[in-house]
């Protein structure tokens, strides 16, 4: 195997620029999806902040903490995902470290080598799975703009995974992609 290109996320301030960018495109589609939902009646904000309310005017600061506490339990969550993957695609010795550097929390496995589609899904895991248990749970609760909010404020913190993928997809001669401690190395033979 050779290598093909190194990612760093870390280290590329081209690539942050353009993961910035990514993540502010993600949150404007969103927020135009989010007055499509309103204006559809698919969701009423004020009827959601009353359904939380216990007295008075709590409904939509009760919104708000709701929405803080389920971006802020997303974070960690997010990255058990991309770990339970590494260690499914992985093998049972897989060892998962986890992180944060550069305000970005991380789970990881330095030096594990995957096929390509395998490490795409590792990390497309947590945008599918947990973005649908964010518009899910929102649905349940009768709270689908909390949902719909939550599941656009995580997807734009998966911007990283996004572009990763996009970049894995672009290069046709990749086969192989192994995780470094500042991104992703692509292998081709």
């Amino acid at each position: 195997m050779r290598t093909i290109r190194d990612i760093d996320f870390l280290g590329d301030e081209g690539l942050r620029g353009r993961l910035y960018r990514w993540s502010l495109a993600i949150l404007g589609l969103g927020l135009l999806g989010g007055v499509a939902l309103c204006l559809s009646g698919g969701a009423y904000p004020p009827a959601e902040a009353a359904h939380l309310a216990v007295a008075g005017g709590l409904g939509w600061l009760l919104w708000i903490v709701a929405l803080a506490v389920v971006s802020i339990v997303a974070l960690p969550v997010h990255e058990l995902v991309h770990a339970l993957y590494f260690r499914l695609f992985g093998g049972p010795g897989t060892k998962v470290t986890f992180g944060c550097q550069a305000g970005m929390l991380y789970a990881g496995c330095p030096g594990l080598v995957l096929e390509r589609d395998r490490f795409c899904i590792v990390l497309a895991a947590p945008a599918l799975v947990l973005s649908a248990a964010l518009l899910g749970v929102g649905s349940l609760l009768d709270l689908p703009l909390l949902g719909y909010v939550a599941f656009v404020l995580h997807l734009s913190g998966c911007a990283g995974d996004l572009l990763a993928i996009w970049e894995i997809r672009s290069e046709r001669s990749c086969v192989r992609c192994e995780d470094t401690e500042r991104g992703v190395r692509l292998l081709g033979v």
